[in-house]
């Protein structure tokens, strides 16, 4: 075969070889490239405005969802194995008994199970109380990712109108 004849079917340009220092030093710029825009200025240029409000939109729904699925189970943990184990614990600790008068069973032993469970019920509210207010920061954190400067412009346009 001749050149002119292979000529016609390769028309790619040769690729210069580069060395692996070389090629090592162009991964690392351009991951610092990337590293200087952040990932909201990345999506929002890439969706626009009001697809970085659907994807804000998104995470917010995901984030409600997740921290009340972890609640109830959290809930339900504290209801089907704490309390019961607080019933054995407290039963055992008394010595009561189902022979035992109810005056002692009352006195004994449902009255500190139900401080025990006024307690767990307590610390179960505090804890899903932390994990909604945890939601709320990180709802927080993805919403100025996302919408950078226009979401602290907008929120405090809405407090100025607000307040009059």
């Amino acid at each position: 075969m001749s050149p002119a004849a292979t000529g016609s079917k390769n028309k790619r340009k040769p690729r210069e070889k580069k060395s692996a220092a070389q090629r090592a030093a162009e991964a690392k710029q351009a991951d610092a490239d990337r590293a200087a825009t952040p990932l909201g200025a990345r999506l929002r240029a890439r969706l626009g405005e009001s697809g970085a409000r659907s994807v804000l939109a998104l995470v917010r729904t995901g984030l409600v969802i997740g921290s009340g699925l972890v609640g109830y189970v959290l809930a339900m943990f504290a209801a089907v194995t704490v309390v019961p184990n607080l019933f054995v614990m407290v039963a055992a600790g008394t010595g009561v008994g189902p022979t035992s008068p109810l005056e002692m069973q009352l006195a004994h032993w449902l009255a500190p199970s139900v401080f025990l469970i006024g307690l767990v019920f307590v610390l179960v509210l505090v804890a899903m109380r932390a994990l909604w207010r945890a939601q709320l920061r990180l709802a927080e954190r993805v919403r100025r990712a996302l919408l950078g400067e226009q979401a602290d412009a907008v929120q405090a346009t809405d407090t100025d109108s607000a307040g009059r």
